[in-house]
């Protein structure tokens, strides 16, 4: 399982003379099959063939053919066998593919996941309440408070008895939303999720502080004492969508800026471009996108445009068969922000690449 101690582990090994491969996969099976993704882990460790140690090639591909339990959305593995250093996780939130080669693990896929998210679970009696953390569940509390029947018989005496019953339940409700307060604050709660009826959700929902309410990034159709293994699944599904939606407003928030002249740049060209003159703060890539350019040998310009000659140095230009993963590579050896997006209709029409600038 992966937790804080391993992030410290991987973000702390360096190694200057051997090199570290880090290969995340998605392997969602709603997304892709055995083979499909396997066929995916064979092109990713060929992208990387010229620069990683056969070992830890090798390494990698034991664990995915032998040692993987197939419980997860992605894997993410760090080798670096000629220094005795692996570490590999299944992953319950999927990552998108990608495969480094460097002097330290490439840990910000990981980074992404690491906010804390509060999970409660609600009905008219009491809450079940879960921390998920990197994808996993780490600590559990439960309140349960006086039982709540819905009376059927009819006349005055019933409403009378109804109406005792609602009291009690928002009794419950309030006590409910109190604890998940306290919980939130003592576990550092980044996100809440809330799951249960819609009415009782929505009841529970308007007892909660508004600073928590500000929180609440989602909700889950599902009964309070469901099983763990379902709560850990519609949880997990929650937090996918919920890093989505983050991803699907950054890429609006780029495009944006880009049509109105700020500091952003859409298209290869552009990214490019902005690479060149140093601007570059926050690549957003569409994953699967690759596309051939041209480098000058001298200062390394890229440009999409074919020409003999660098128009900064007057150096000779070569083709290069991917600048997309020139640009990938570049972000991350430098330490730059880097999103690889899934399915954006918005970022495939505006080039399937882009960046937000730092001036």
């Amino acid at each position: 399982m992966i937790d804080d101690r391993s992030i410290q582990e991987l973000a702390s090994f360096h190694s200057a003379d051997a090199p570290v491969l880090s290969l995340y996969l998605n392997v969602d099976p709603h997304r892709r099959t055995r083979e499909k993704y396997k066929l995916a882990l064979r092109r990713l460790l060929e992208s990387v063939a010229d620069q990683a140690d056969p070992e830890d090639i090798a390494r990698v591909e034991r664990y995915v053919d032998l040692e993987y339990n197939w419980q997860g959305k992605a894997i993410a593995c760090f080798s670096c066998q000629a220094k005795g250093f692996w570490m590999a996780f299944p992953l319950t939130i999927p990552r998108e593919d990608l495969a480094f080669v460097g002097e330290r693990p490439y840990v910000k896929p990981l980074m992404e996941m690491i906010g804390r998210y509060a999970v409660a679970l609600v009905n008219r009696e009491g809450v079940r309440l879960f921390v998920f953390h990197m994808g996993t569940l780490q600590e559990a509390t439960e309140m349960v408070g006086e039982d709540v029947k819905r009376h059927r018989a009819g006349g005055w005496a019933s409403k009378r008895y109804q109406s005792h019953e609602d009291e009690t339940a928002q009794r419950n409700l309030r006590e409910a939303a109190e604890l998940t307060a306290s919980f939130c604050r003592r576990y550092k709660c980044d996100h809440l999720i809330l799951g249960g009826t819609e009415t009782n959700v929505a009841l529970f929902e308007e007892l909660l502080p508004k600073a928590l309410r500000e929180r609440v990034v989602g909700h889950i159709s599902i009964d309070k004492d469901a099983l763990l293994s379902e709560i850990t699944d519609r949880s997990a599904e929650a937090i996918a969508r919920d890093l989505a939606q983050r991803e699907a407003q950054l890429v609006e928030h780029l495009i944006t800026t880009a049509a109105k002249g700020g500091a952003a740049a859409v298209g290869l060209a552009d990214t490019l471009g902005a690479l060149y003159a140093g601007q570059l703060h926050h690549l957003v890539v569409e994953q699967g996108f690759h596309a051939p350019a041209y480098r000058c040998e001298e200062c390394g310009y890229m440009t999409v445009e074919a020409a003999e000659r660098c128009p900064f140095c007057g150096g000779n230009h070569v083709r290069i068969p991917d600048a997309v993963d020139s640009l990938i590579r570049h972000a991350i050896r430098q330490g730059l922000e880097l999103t690889i997006v899934q399915d954006n209709d918005a970022l495939h029409r505006a080039g399937h690449i882009g960046a937000l600038l730092r001036y």
